[in-house]
């Protein structure tokens, strides 16, 4: 498990969310630590899934890799490649004419030969680097995920869902401007107003 200041800093905000006393530690061998501890990363993973965000997106190049043992080729995308092991989420490759893929095993099959670029959300290394949007929407999450076990009333479960869909709203307006207008999900531009609005 990570063991940034970051990762201390959600995990205590998480349970200050539930109203509930942070463990001194997430080495102090508490239930409440080992409680933290199981669901952080899935935590953090699932709001690293939930949008398409710049801190969290990375460019890299997929050589094309030779059929491992026990799979079978796909004639219709018959190239494979293998995506890295801090992969999140797969995003979309840079050639949108592409057709492709993505396979269990970590395997994304492609339909034409050669060296893929292509975009992905990875795995946060260093919470610090984190927006601190984003860090509280992983505290909200873990918050939730955590819950069930601390009997938190369906009361409280309510307004922490409402703030975790406040937070997320407030994290995507404040990542839309990490560059230059334009579109990143392979949809056309002129398409990106309608799907703003009928979200």
């Amino acid at each position: 498990m990570p063991s940034s200041i970051a990762t201390g800093s959600i995990v205590s905000q998480a349970f200050r969310f539930m109203e509930i006393t942070p463990p001194s530690s997430l080495a102090d061998n508490s239930q409440k630590a080992r409680d933290a501890q199981e669901q952080y990363s899935l935590a953090l993973d699932f709001c690293l899934a939930r949008e398409d965000w710049s801190f969290a997106r990375k460019l890299i190049s997929l050589p094309v890799v030779n059929l491992p043992t026990g799979e079978v080729a796909d004639p219709d995308l018959p190239y494979l490649h293998q995506l890295p092991p801090d992969l999140v989420k797969f995003l979309f490759p840079k050639d949108r004419d592409i057709k492709w893929r993505e396979d269990a095993g970590g395997l994304l099959r492609t339909d034409t030969a050669g060296t893929k670029l292509v975009f992905y959300t990875r795995r946060a290394q260093d919470e610090t680097k984190l927006p601190a949007t984003f860090q509280t929407l992983v505290s909200l999450t873990l918050a939730l995920r955590l819950a069930p076990t601390y009997s938190i009333t369906r009361a409280k479960r309510k307004d922490m869902n409402a703030a975790l869909d406040d937070t997320l709203s407030l994290a995507k307006q404040e990542d839309a401007s990490s560059a230059s207008p334009q579109q990143w999900d392979g949809e056309d531009a002129a398409s990106d107003w309608v799907s703003e609005v009928t979200r």
